[in-house]
């Protein structure tokens, strides 16, 4: 398998990739996508014009990336997750407008509240949007070695924004992933340690409706299902155990062949469209987690908007997770 650097590499570059890509049919039903784009994307196109990224390029990512390299900027700096730099650099992101790239609308209204000293929780401001938890790919490299850990940290930091059981519980179950590929505690070529990472994720989880759609996952592994069947059995829409679980099982079910994995969750937008850049995001970080940046092909890492930045803030929250290791 891949070295340990090339891993956080992979990591952090799948999740922007897989933003890129699937941003720019996000939203968009299979029919509108196939007739625009002439079938599947499989690279870089033009955003839909009815996509919420209309008007941007390509390459470029959407804030739901921004706000990774915003977490990664502050760790790098602070050398440690630091909530409050994360919450001071948030702030100075969200009073910049012209840089915004239609972003959650309750991460601006937390982040609003928080820069007030005021609790969104007190003000009944809760939500399940999984793009609070996608910062947990980071949390999940810088606590590597300890998925407990990973899982504990990934809940704190998704939570300074986004408050909600369905935001603590994916959190924790995408951080401990992230940790869990990069140690390879399974054997992912076996359908039984596929289950067996499921059920090690469920450990992180507090509510039972959250955990029966891992069962889910579960079984349509076991069933040998296709995208189509699984976005209408699992959903793929922004709440986190809607876009978690698919996402789990399009990374489990091609394990064989990962960049393929990367271009179901891209195309995973069904009959209705679906959350295909948040999904793509989490699918590309575990793909990179596990199987290294040598998963994705050079050209698009290339084309990718920022790829030299992400890949530099990668190599130092490498030498900073090994230092701090060292140090233990």
């Amino acid at each position: 398998m891949s070295t340990l650097l090339d891993k956080f590499k992979g990591t952090i570059l799948g999740a922007a990739l897989g933003d890129a890509l699937g941003k720019n049919v996000e939203d968009i039903v299979e029919e509108e996508v196939y007739e625009f784009y002439g079938g599947r994307i499989e690279g870089f196109v033009p955003p839909h014009p009815s996509s919420p990224a209309y008007g941007q390029l390509p390459e470029e990512t959407s804030d739901e990336t921004t706000v990774m390299k915003i977490l990664l900027e502050s760790l790098v700096s602070r050398k440690e997750i630091d909530l409050r730099d994360f919450l001071k650099r948030l702030i100075l992101w969200y009073e910049d407008e012209a840089s915004h790239r239609y972003p959650d609308p309750a991460l601006l209204s937390a982040i609003d509240l928080l820069s007030r000293g005021i609790d969104p929780s007190r003000h009944g401001l809760s939500s399940g949007s999984v793009e609070g938890i996608l910062r947990s790919v980071v949390v999940g490299l810088y606590h590597y070695y300890n998925p407990e850990l990973s899982a504990e940290g990934s809940k704190l930091v998704s939570t300074l924004t986004h408050r909600s059981v369905a935001v603590s519980d994916g959190a924790g179950v995408l951080g401990s992933a992230i940790s869990y590929l990069v140690l390879e505690e399974f054997d992912l070529r076996s359908v039984s340690e596929r289950i067996r990472f499921l059920n090690a994720l469920k450990r992180f989880v507090s509510e039972r409706m959250h955990e029966r759609t891992l069962d889910l996952v579960q079984e349509l592994l076991y069933e040998q299902a296709g995208l189509e069947i699984a976005v209408r059995n699992i959903g793929n829409g922004t709440f986190v155990f809607e876009a978690l679980p698919l996402s789990l099982f399009i990374f489990l079910s091609n394990i064989e062949t990962p960049f393929e994995a990367l271009l179901w969750a891209v195309n995973s937008y069904g009959e209705f469209g679906g959350d295909t850049d948040a999904i793509g995001f989490i699918v590309g970080s575990l793909v990179g987690a596990y199987f290294g940046k040598s998963a994705f092909p050079e050209y698009l890492l290339n084309e990718l908007e920022d790829s030299k930045r992400y890949e530099e803030l990668a190599e130092k929250l490498y030498d900073i997770t090994e230092n701090m290791i060292i140090r233990r």
